[in-house]
């Protein structure tokens, strides 16, 4: 009997070791797996397929290359602040063959309505060889020029605004109301005072800042008006008088004309056209070289020619012009009935 209850005795002694090993063990499992999950965060695979294990105190700071940290990641993406639309350019204008009607003389006086009438272009005269303007202008004109009423602008503005194709003709070099009020930009014999040509008309001296600034102040505001372009008389030097006795006698009349025109394209605008006519009796070389019109100054500084119809001027000027001159819309002939080409009605 006593041998029994020793054996019994040891048996239960190597249970309660047997059950202190499986908790040990089990303790182990779930440590490890446990440790597993806390560092599975670290695992870092590399590019080849094998495992490493970066700690956070075995870690480099975060600025390390290769490596991002997710709380510092931070996206910017710059918008540009939105460009308004640019403003459309002027461009230079497309001449198109013309087909104009020459208003009377002092239409800017009433309602110009009725002569609009069935016109796809018409040419308005605002200043003649005497000086005075035919509207109401803003410029700050010298004492004698005189200007139309108020109600001349208003008519003006009814023909630039409507659905013709405007023509600003004006006088230029001829004026002889800003000669006698500005002796000073006028053509003067040699040993003083104002010339006077055949016609007893007074001319200003394109090389004078004053006349230049004057002419171009009338480009502007024609512009500003909304014409189409500027037809530009007398725009050149007298030949209906002796120049040797002037102040005018021995200067570069070519350059003089082309500096002019320079500085009223300038102030007109790039998109306006700027043309010239021509008298009737200008006709030969001689008379064009003097007036300061070669054939050359003719065709590269003005948009178009206008010259009468079978005239002196027209027959010299048709025998040289250069065979790239676009006689359709570049050459205008004024006369009394519709012909070939570009041309304006005058009554």
């Amino acid at each position: 009997m006593a041998g029994g209850t020793k054996g019994y005795h040891q048996y239960r002694g190597r249970g309660r070791g047997s059950k202190v090993l499986l908790v040990v063990l089990l303790l182990l499992v779930l440590l490890g797996a446990v440790s597993f999950m806390v560092l599975q965060k670290y695992i870092v695979y590399n590019d080849d397929g094998s495992v490493k294990l970066e700690l956070p105190f075995f870690q480099k700071d975060s600025d390390t290359p290769g490596t991002i940290p997710d709380d510092d990641i931070n996206i910017q993406i710059d918008t540009p602040d939105p460009q308004p639309d640019p403003e459309p350019q002027p461009q230079p204008p497309v001449l198109q063959r013309l087909t104009a009607y020459h208003m009377p003389y002092g239409c800017l006086n009433s309602d110009p309505a009725y002569l609009l009438e069935g016109e796809s272009a018409v040419v308005v005269s605002l200043k003649g060889a005497d000086g005075a303007l035919a509207y109401a202008s803003g410029i700050d004109l010298p004492d004698g020029v005189r200007s139309g009423s108020a109600d001349t602008l208003t008519h003006l503005r009814a023909i630039t605004e409507s659905d013709c194709y405007t023509i600003a003709r004006f006088s230029c070099i001829c004026d002889n109301a800003y000669a006698v009020a500005n002796p000073a930009a006028a053509v003067q014999y040699s040993w003083g005072g104002l010339w006077l040509d055949n016609y007893s008309r007074y001319w200003l001296d394109p090389t004078q800042e004053s006349t230049r600034q004057y002419l171009c102040a009338i480009a502007k505001e024609c512009a500003e008006l909304g014409f189409d372009e500027l037809l530009l008389d007398h725009l050149r030097f007298p030949i209906e008088g002796d120049l040797s006795q002037t102040t005018v006698a021995s200067i570069d009349r070519g350059a003089a004309i082309r500096t002019l025109v320079e500085e009223i394209r300038e102030a007109a605008g790039i998109s306006m056209a700027v043309s010239i006519i021509l008298p009737a009796s200008i006709g030969t070389d001689y008379s064009f070289e003097i007036s300061g019109l070669p054939i050359t100054v003719l065709t590269e500084s003005f948009d178009r020619i206008y010259v009468p119809a079978y005239e002196d001027s027209y027959y010299w000027l048709t025998g040289v012009l250069p065979a790239d001159f676009d006689r359709q819309t570049r050459l205008v002939l004024t006369t009394g009935y519709a012909i070939d080409g570009s041309f304006v009605i005058v009554n």
